[in-house]
């Protein structure tokens, strides 16, 4: 591994990253970003062999992100680090494109374990990751209502969970106010709810 981009808004665990990533790969250079746009700056600017990326980043879509480095930076493996629960957010991601998912309390020997085999060319899961894909493969449908939704429709329900205005949503997807009206209208549909405060109550009791 020749260079490594770390993605996190929190200086302490950027620090502490670095510290593991110069200790597992001596001679590997790092480099550090906080928010979508450091993130894409940087990438214009160097190689990465890894990207290490947190979810909750101020300014940030994760969807659109991993969207941009899908399509514009294809060699770079993308290892996310989280603190969302696992079975909502890493199956999704991994769907989306993302080549690993682990939880950011993980041991770090478990984070070490998961480097490795992003760089290995291979997918990393969790046991309860791969354990939630494995039961969603068998049921052949998804049990958690969060994920009948498309990747549009989740992105509105995750900025509206954190309290953004449908006026500040379309801002930040760059689309028209009434696109994010329909969008809303859509996901209350499939989640079978009605007001802002059912969406809440049902993204804490599935750990949205």
């Amino acid at each position: 591994m020749n260079r490594v981009l770390i993605a996190d808004d929190h200086d302490i665990v950027r620090f502490g990253l670095t510290m593991m990533i110069q200790d597992t790969f001596p001679g590997c250079k790092s480099d550090e970003a906080w928010d979508a746009e450091s993130v894409k700056a940087l990438m214009k600017q160097n190689e990465y062999s890894l990207l290490l990326l947190d979810l909750v980043m101020p300014d940030t879509d994760p969807n659109v992100l991993l969207h941009h480095i899908r399509n514009f930076h294809p060699g770079t493996r993308v290892l996310i680090l989280s603190m969302n629960d696992e079975a909502l957010y890493g199956a999704r991601f991994i769907h989306l494109g993302a080549h690993g998912y682990i939880k950011k309390d993980a041991q770090k020997e478990e984070i070490r374990k998961a480097i490795h085999t992003v760089l290995a060319g291979k997918k990393y899961v969790s046991q309860e990751l791969g354990d939630a894909l494995v039961q969603e493969s068998l049921d052949g449908k998804r049990a958690n209502p969060f994920e009948r939704l498309s990747a549009r429709e989740f992105q509105v329900a995750m900025h509206l969970v954190q309290g953004y205005s449908q006026k500040q949503i379309s801002e930040m997807l760059q689309v028209q106010y009434g696109t994010v009206n329909t969008l809303k209208q859509r996901l209350f549909e499939k989640l079978n709810i009605e007001h802002h405060k059912d969406l809440t109550e049902l993204s804490l009791l599935y750990g949205l």
